[in-house]
């Protein structure tokens, strides 16, 4: 079977797009795959777009992968490739919907798996196998229409079907018009032991063509169909990468700013610029248009407590007073500020009311 196994998560508009390619296995590095998704789920997407094309692999990291995705809040539907088989189609069973093209295979078979060591390394291995042999059994039955019939093709062995005949059994819900096939994919379908020799259709076969798409990557017109077809892969490889390390450029300045915002908000307040109250209109500012919002903050002024505005006057009496004014003045111009004063700083007002005691001698 062979082919290097290839996963990426991509967001393309508002959903997440992941490829899934080859043989299953984390000889990629598993975390890069759970970090592409983890920053597409911080940026709030939802929903989930899968494409398979895989002859199995590991039973392990296919459920890995299974729960990795069902960390989406939304919908995961998919989309199979020539060949989905084994392990691949555990994943594909999760799948809200998934296609096939109407030349694709699927095929499921109980898992297998070896190991050595002593009887106790043997039994725990064993009744590891036997769990996930139920898990499989229960994930595909949960599908199918004749759970009879299906039963009995799990334990005679390998079950291929056309994608119409997994369409019909319950594996699949659609089926769509035919894809090419390539010689190395249909080495692939036959080296998985499909009983139905696939037909190569791309139009690799017209050497033509080939010449043709050389030229387009800036290849020599001569280079061979697996030449053009590995730099095709590379530049696919290429833009994968290139989409993912966008996301993860977006997300971090995402995170930055949420920082940046949350640091000159939370300045602003204890600095009394801004209250509770007005917070979230900042918030919503400083998110929209972050540079002449992040001004206009700064140049708020601060509120400067009532007591702090009590002072000393330079007239003769020494008086104290709150805004240039003594108790009596403000009970006669503004009753309501004293009112207010009296309520939101006892403090300022007692002094007032003090001052007003002790120059008119009352005790």
């Amino acid at each position: 079977m062979g082919q290097k196994f290839q996963i990426s998560a991509i967001r393309q508009g508002a959903a997440a797009q992941v490829r899934i390619i080859g043989e299953i296995g984390w000889d990629t590095d598993s975390e890069t795959f759970r970090v592409q998704c983890d920053e597409l789920i911080a940026q709030g997407v939802r929903d989930v777009a899968v494409y398979i094309n895989t002859p199995g692999g590991s039973c392990f990291d296919a459920a890995e992968i299974v729960h990795i995705l069902s960390r989406f809040a939304g919908t995961v539907t998919g989309e199979g490739g020539a060949l989905v088989a084994s392990a691949g189609t555990y994943i594909a069973a999760h799948c809200k919907t998934f296609s096939m093209p109407a030349n694709g295979q699927f095929m499921v078979h109980k898992p297998s798996g070896g190991t050595r060591g002593k009887a106790d390394d043997i039994a725990a291995y064993l009744k590891l196998m036997q769990d996930i042999e139920t898990e499989y059994f229960k994930t595909y039955n949960g599908l199918v229409k004749d759970k009879a019939g299906f039963a009995a093709k799990w334990q005679a062995g390998d079950y291929w079907m056309t994608a119409e005949e997994a369409r019909e059994a319950g594996f699949i819900t659609d089926v769509k018009e035919k894809v090419q096939i390539d010689r190395q994919t249909a080495m692939m379908i036959a080296a998985c032991g499909c009983p139905s020799a696939p037909v190569i259709t791309n139009n690799f076969n017209n050497q033509m063509d080939i010449k043709k798409t050389a030229i387009a990557l800036g290849m020599d017109e001569n280079a061979s169909e697996e030449q053009v077809s590995a730099r095709l892969a590379e530049n696919r490889r290429k833009a994968d990468e290139l989409e993912a390390l966008k996301a993860e450029n977006e997300a971090r300045e995402k995170r930055e700013r949420e920082a940046k915002i949350k640091a000159a908000l939370d300045k602003a307040q204890q600095e009394k610029r801004i209250n509770a109250e007005t917070r979230p209109k900042w918030e919503k500012l400083l998110n929209e248009h972050f540079e002449p919002a992040i001004d206009a903050l700064e140049s708020v002024p601060a509120v400067v407590p009532l007591s702090k505005q009590i002072g000393k006057t330079a007239t003769a009496g020494d008086r104290t007073t709150c805004e240039g004014k003594t108790f009596e003045e403000l009970q006669e111009s503004d009753p309501d500020s004293l009112a207010r004063l009296e309520e939101n700083d006892p403090e300022a007002f007692g002094e007032l009311f003090a001052d007003w005691k002790k120059r008119n001698k009352i005790s």
